[in-house]
């Protein structure tokens, strides 16, 4: 048990070591001699577990992504509508980016680009996060709450689209603080979103649509209505009735 917790603990000292470095350097320039001078394990312990520099670089997005999932299979199931599920995916990226700048970094920044990667496992791994967002989108169009001509396709790459841009646009500019953070950007973005896919409801009872002016002028028309009979007399406001003669 003790060796197994070594072992584990040793592992994870590697990859933290390699992101950090890889993320600061980028992948071409880092070394294995500079992670293990980190890490504080030797060369040939980082090859014994790794095999080689780019099957470690891989193997960082593989565990952080697949610990990413298991914590949100712990919260989703709890919640049910839709749109709430949407938010904590969308929320979930955007802490992970936010939260570990090197990991979205590294992932945003040099492996999106790298055609090698989309074949291993760790892309799986990303890709079976974004395949939930995009479930979560086909349950809305089939239970009625977003309409039945949505493209869940096209709405997942529009949120994650968007989300991808933001934070690469972030690491570009030198990971600025601001007043209104992406993390803050999140509601009114995916509320701008919401209310073009939502299902329209039938509404009941008549519905009256005029132009501006044709507005006013029915206004000022009930106006004088209203004073009109107002100033009008008690005994005026009732037709008068015929009298009756008798014979």
């Amino acid at each position: 048990m003790a060796d197994h917790v070594k072992t584990k603990s040793r592992k994870d000292r590697i990859m933290d070591a390699a992101l950090h470095i890889f993320a600061e350097k980028t992948f071409q320039e880092a070394t294995i001699s500079e992670i293990s001078k980190e890490s504080g394990v030797s060369e040939a312990t980082i090859y014994e577990y790794f095999g080689t520099k780019e099957d470690l670089l891989f193997a960082i997005p593989e565990k952080i992504s697949n610990d990413t999932f298991e914590e949100s299979k712990l919260v989703l199931p709890f919640i049910k509508d839709v749109e709430g599920r949407m938010r904590a995916i969308l929320l979930s990226y955007i802490q992970l980016y936010q939260n570990n700048p090197h990991y979205s970094a590294l992932v945003l920044l040099q492996l999106m680009s790298n055609k090698r990667f989309r074949q291993t496992a760790a892309h799986a791994a990303i890709r079976r996060s974004a395949h939930g967002l995009l479930d979560c989108i086909r349950d809305g169009i089939a239970d009625g709450t977003f309409r039945k001509d949505a493209d869940a396709y096209l709405i997942r790459s529009l949120l994650m689209g968007t989300i991808e841009h933001l934070f690469i646009h972030w690491h570009m500019q030198g990971m600025p603080k601001r007043e209104k953070s992406i993390m803050d950007m999140l509601d009114p973005f995916l509320e701008i979103v919401l209310s073009g896919i939502r299902a329209r409801r039938e509404e009941t009872g008549l519905t009256l649509h005029l132009q501006l002016e044709d507005a006013r002028a029915l206004g000022k028309l009930l106006q004088a209505k209203g004073r009109l009979k107002k100033d009008r007399p008690e005994g005026a406001r009732k037709a008068p009735q015929a009298k009756k003669h008798n014979k």
